[in-house]
């Protein structure tokens, strides 16, 4: 899968697990809390997952 479509797959899951806390009736401070922390981590995480440095050296 490419990087694209894990983020944007990512960002739905948060944006949907989001509304649901909403609808059941979470504060909302506590989703923008939420928001701000879960949005830039997932998409630091996958950033850094696909960065070249974690790809396996190769034997010389």
């Amino acid at each position: 899968m490419s990087l694209r479509f894990k983020t944007a797959l990512a960002n739905l899951a948060i944006t949907v697990a989001l509304v649901y806390r909403w609808l059941r009736g979470a504060p909302p401070m506590a989703l923008l809390i939420t928001a701000i922390i879960m949005f830039p981590l997932v998409n630091g995480l996958l950033w850094l997952s696909q960065r070249q440095f974690n790809q396996p050296r190769r034997s010389r």
